[in-house]
């Protein structure tokens, strides 16, 4: 499936968001023990690492599993 540049990214940033009322408590819920600066650096390893990819995070939380 073709994406536009940078839509990992937003697709976990808007998650985080609306699922998690933000990444710091996104990686709290994971128990995910990087803060500040490198929680940006971490967060597409450690999504990929839980989830397998990027579109299985969004399909996990948009309930399409």
């Amino acid at each position: 499936m073709a994406h536009e540049p940078g839509w990992d990214a937003k697709a976990i940033a808007r998650i985080a968001k609306e699922k998690y009322g933000g990444t710091q408590k996104m990686f709290e819920a994971h128990g995910w023990s990087e803060r500040g600066s490198k929680m940006m650096i971490a967060q597409q390893r450690l999504v990929k690492e839980c989830y397998g990819s990027i579109e299985g995070f969004v399909q996990h939380h948009e309930g399409k599993q």
